[in-house]
């Protein structure tokens, strides 16, 4: 991607409004970078957004109800600041103009796309406008919808090695705690649940071991409680299961291949 381009910082529950935002970006010349289109397929999630973060000549902060209650944001507002970048608030909401004043965004000028759209619109091309290309940019082809939440007893860690490899040539984007980078300054309870908000989908390998891992089954539990796309796949024989009673398994027990097929089929079914 071209050097001049805006990094776009928002809550997912704010998707409807972002994908207005950036289609009209790029129609009037502007280039946009937003993770679930500019990441390639099979490649570390956190480290194409890092890179692109802080490559990102401004950042679009969509400030809103939602994005307070996001930690991920925090933290890719807190890493954009160790660069010297523009930093563009975006209000969508009164919650999200409260929580701009009372952090260190108070004292920068937003964009209030509360009342008129239009209006707003042109005053944020106003602040970014020496981004704006001769020709409008093209829409990219959109790579991924997000990437899928791993969760697992650690004694079935062997097998997640062979999940990610399947799940990167299959173009899917992944998160675990044992590969993916971390934020070790952050509460573990706390980085697990981000985790599993931001989530386009999550992925619970069940075992004997898993039923005995209660990190395991809350963040299994988690995943449903925010009603994210959560598939139960089963890697070991175990014996009936009070939480997961009733719930549907694709099993790799017998014929892996298959049960791998049948993974695909469901998270293209599920729009992943």
């Amino acid at each position: 991607m071209s050097e001049k381009y805006v990094f776009i910082s928002y809550s997912r529950r704010d998707h409807a409004f972002v994908e207005k935002l950036s289609a009209d970006l790029r129609r009037l010349g502007v280039q946009v970078w937003r993770d679930i289109e500019s990441i390639a397929p099979g490649t570390n999630w956190q480290e194409e957004i890092e890179k692109a973060l802080l490559g990102a000549p401004v950042l679009l902060y969509v400030a809103s109800l939602n994005s307070t209650a996001s930690r991920w944001m925090d933290r890719e507002l807190e890493k954009y600041f160790e660069r010297a970048g523009k930093v563009i608030p975006l209000v969508l909401d009164d919650a999200g103009e409260n929580y701009l004043r009372n952090n260190r965004l108070g004292t920068v000028q937003w964009v209030d796309f509360r009342r008129d759209y239009n209006s707003a619109l042109g005053s944020l091309i106003e602040g970014i406008g020496y981004l704006q290309q001769e020709q409008p940019v093209k829409a990219p082809e959109q790579k991924s919808k997000g990437y899928v939440f791993i969760s697992y007893a650690e004694e079935d860690l062997a097998f997640v090695s062979q999940l990610t490899d399947f799940l990167g040539k299959r173009g899917y984007a992944y998160w675990d705690y044992q590969e993916s980078e971390r934020d070790y300054d952050a509460d573990f309870y706390l980085e697990i649940e981000g985790r599993i908000r931001d989530a386009a989908g999550a992925l619970s390998l069940v075992s004997p071991d898993w039923k005995r891992s209660s990190m395991a089954i809350q963040e299994y539990l988690f995943a449903r409680d925010v009603k994210i796309p959560t598939f139960l796949i089963k890697v070991r024989e175990l014996e009936p299961t009070l939480v997961i009673t009733g719930r549907s398994f694709i099993d790799l027990t017998h014929d892996p291949e298959s049960g791998l097929r049948k993974l695909d089929r469901e998270l293209k079914r599920k729009g992943l």
